[in-house]
């Protein structure tokens, strides 16, 4: 199974499950349909459908264009009376949770597809849940900012601090659903100052097993996430 990065950060988020069978799965849509098209190298037969975490546009702007292609888009954002929704879309079983954005309805997913158990989850100010017996394999999760470097008067600073994930809130996450895990992809990291991203996977090193992969999500680039045998 391949997880690959389209685009992450304030400017467009927007990455790619594909099944070992070749299913696609598109977390987030905040860039243009062209786009994600050359993501998937245009095999859009291939296509399952797509979760949107919530309704800002650098998350779902080619929303409405993927739904006028037959698309199955699921935005459990939409349905407030219910605090966690599943469904199944192609191969991908897909659990979803609220999780805080600054006011903003706002849900994190649970994935599992080919025996591997990933967690995504972006734009939160920190997950209200106890992840530690979901047997997560893989957590695509953002980390945003490091405290001491927000100026107190950037004009951004209350919505960075409510409605994105800190370093030390990341870290607490990793090492509570460390027990199964074996990667980390850091995502929607801030690209004004506000982190230092090698500080922070040593930061992360610091509590997690050696034999847990820690990388930042870079647009391009595609990781193996298959499953391993023990």
């Amino acid at each position: 199974m391949i997880l690959k990065t389209l685009a992450t950060g304030s400017a467009g988020n927007c990455y790619v499950l594909t099944s070992d069978s070749g299913k696609h799965l598109i977390l987030d849509a905040g860039i243009s349909l062209p786009e994600i098209k050359k993501g998937i190298d245009y095999d859009v037969g291939n296509l399952e459908g797509c979760i949107i975490t919530h309704s800002h546009a650098d998350h779902s702007k080619a929303v409405s264009h993927l739904k006028d292609m037959g698309v199955s888009v699921w935005q459990p954002y939409k349905d407030t009376n219910h605090k966690r929704l599943k469904t199944k879309i192609g191969c991908f079983q897909i659990s979803s949770f609220d999780v805080p954005h600054n006011g903003c309805e706002n849900r994190a997913f649970i994935i599992t597809v080919d025996g591997v158990t990933i967690l995504y989850a972006t734009d939160y100010e920190y997950i209200p849940y106890d992840l530690s017996k979901q047997g997560i394999n893989i957590a695509l999760v953002e980390m945003n900012y490091q405290s001491d470097r927000i100026n107190s008067l950037d004009q951004h600073r209350e919505h960075t601090v409510l409605g994105h994930a800190e370093e030390k809130t990341v870290i607490e996450l990793v090492s509570t659903i460390k027990s199964r895990l074996r990667k980390v992809v850091l995502c929607h990291m801030s690209m004004s100052g506000a982190l230092d991203r090698e500080l922070a996977i040593e930061h992360m090193r610091e509590v997690i097993p050696a034999y847990i992969g820690i990388q930042y999500a870079k647009a391009g680039e595609s990781i193996d996430i298959s499953e391993i045998p023990f």
